[in-house]
């Protein structure tokens, strides 16, 4: 009897975890972000932690100081490994921070890698947040999809010659893969996500990280579009959020407008996809 495996992804990438010593000589750390590097030489440093649930762990005034660190820790280690292999150690310029033992795997593309490597060496924020995931039967379309496919619809009505602009994938040099873009035009490009509710706002965070490496990527290495604006697009919640939960979101924005700022990208967030599409339609036309 002939039995098909599953044929493997052929993109190989390594990565390390980022991780911290919370109480020093204790011993005990956890990994709070890590740095992926793509056998095409692609990299993405990533946080793994909201900075909202570290001040939920550690305090207000803790957890923000940890997560300022880690900012200067991520940039740091991106600067060193941009140029050099995962191989090579690198020192945290922070004290109780540590880099992680290297390992490999296979993903389809070093977006997946991000969120592979994540899901192995972030059990405290990122697995636990996905086992706790409800298990009833999973809509037909998850939530950034279905924020994608709003926008698209409300666009394509006001402007029907922006059609072909949606979900188009071009390849970029030194990528082992073409890369998929919600939107590209000639001057404007944007990635699509959103967060269905505070619970997935970890994952969020770390799809919204390899997101906006996409956008990086094709403003400083596409051969045939080099748009002047690139930025994320993404949904919250329009349900009433309580305070604790709409500081959560605001924190998240923020966070993640520091990591475009760092790129020199942009972050739209809203509620509504009429004003997103709108949006849309001003920046490409």
């Amino acid at each position: 009897m002939k039995i098909d495996f599953p044929t493997l992804p052929e993109y190989e990438f390594s990565w390390r975890s980022l991780q911290v010593e919370p109480i020093p000589l204790s011993g005990e750390r956890i990994t709070l972000g890590a740095v992926i590097k793509g056998g095409d030489q692609a990299l993405i440093a990533a946080k793994l932690i909201h900075a909202e649930k570290l001040k939920k762990m550690y305090g207000d005034q803790f957890g923000t100081g940890i997560a300022d660190a880690l900012n200067a820790c991520i940039k740091s280690a991106e600067n060193f490994y941009s140029n050099k292999p995962l191989s090579m150690d690198w020192e945290p310029p922070l004290e109780g921070f540590y880099l992680g033992k290297i390992n490999s795997s296979l993903a389809e593309n070093i977006e997946e890698g991000l969120l592979r490597a994540a899901m192995y060496c972030s059990a405290f924020s990122f697995t636990s947040e996905t086992s706790k995931a409800p298990s009833h039967k999973k809509p037909e379309l998850s939530a950034p999809e279905s924020w994608r496919k709003n926008i698209y619809e409300v666009v394509t009505r006001q402007r029907s010659d922006f059609v072909g602009f949606f979900d188009r994938s071009i390849a970029i040099r030194g990528s082992g893969v073409p890369i998929a873009f919600g939107f590209l035009s000639d001057s404007y490009a944007a990635q699509f996500d959103a967060v269905p509710d505070s619970s997935r706002i970890q994952q969020a965070l770390v799809r919204a990280q390899s997101k906006l490496w996409q956008l990086d990527r094709l403003r400083d290495e596409a051969t045939l579009f080099k748009p002047e604006l690139c930025e994320l697009l993404i949904q919250i919640p329009s349900q009433q959020l309580s305070s604790s939960e709409g500081r959560a979101f605001r924190d998240f924005v923020e966070e993640l407008r520091y990591e475009a700022s760092r790129r020199e990208l942009k972050v739209f967030a809203s509620e509504s996809p009429v004003d997103a599409a709108n949006h849309v339609i001003a920046r490409a036309a």
